[in-house]
């Protein structure tokens, strides 16, 4: 979360050119281990949601993928994520978000798919995830990539990081808009 906090807020002020890559040495800054890319599969059509299940399980494989989908089922079931998820992926014709499923991948590692997804759409909207890609998005680019952390590595870092984590998000909480 910390990572995607700072990222999309470097981003909003101008500071960053390239949302992934910038967003990948935040994770490393973290003392997550560098990322393997991973070659997306065609967006497609349909449901945006649908999309992106498809080029996670396509692309990652079938443990990422029930992940996932589960969590898209989730905010599809629940108005109010959606609708605050899809707000904050919305910066005027322009929309970014990422899914990050997570499998175990021996002891002490886990094994994390990045998915990112930036695209500008074809008219001002309030939604997209649940809507026709056709219909709302005018372009699009997905990056993937596969990152392990290891959780024994943390520690070394966790003061470190557990106070950049809070400054960052106490720094989120003052901009919200109440």
């Amino acid at each position: 979360m910390y990572a995607q906090l700072a990222t999309r807020s470097a981003y909003r002020d101008g500071l960053v050119g390239n949302w992934f890559d910038y967003y990948k040495n935040k994770l490393r800054y973290l003392g997550w281990d560098s990322a393997r890319p991973v070659r997306p599969e065609q967006a497609g059509q349909g449901l945006m949601a649908d999309s992106v299940s498809r080029q996670i399980s396509q692309s990652f494989g079938g443990s990422f993928s029930r992940q996932a989908s589960h969590a898209l089922g989730a905010l599809e079931r629940n108005p109010e994520a959606l609708e605050v998820f899809e707000r904050t992926s919305l910066l005027r014709d322009t929309g970014f978000f990422q899914v990050i499923p997570c499998t175990s991948k021996s002891s002490g590692k886990i094994e994390i798919g990045l998915y990112h997804k930036q695209f500008r759409t074809r008219r001002t909207v309030s939604g997209f995830l649940f809507w026709p890609i056709e219909e709302v998005v005018e372009s699009s680019q997905e990056e993937m990539a596969v990152v392990t952390f290891s959780t024994l590595h943390y520690a070394t870092f966790r003061a470190k990081v557990a106070a950049a984590v809070i400054a960052e998000t106490n720094r989120h909480l003052h901009a919200l808009e109440l």
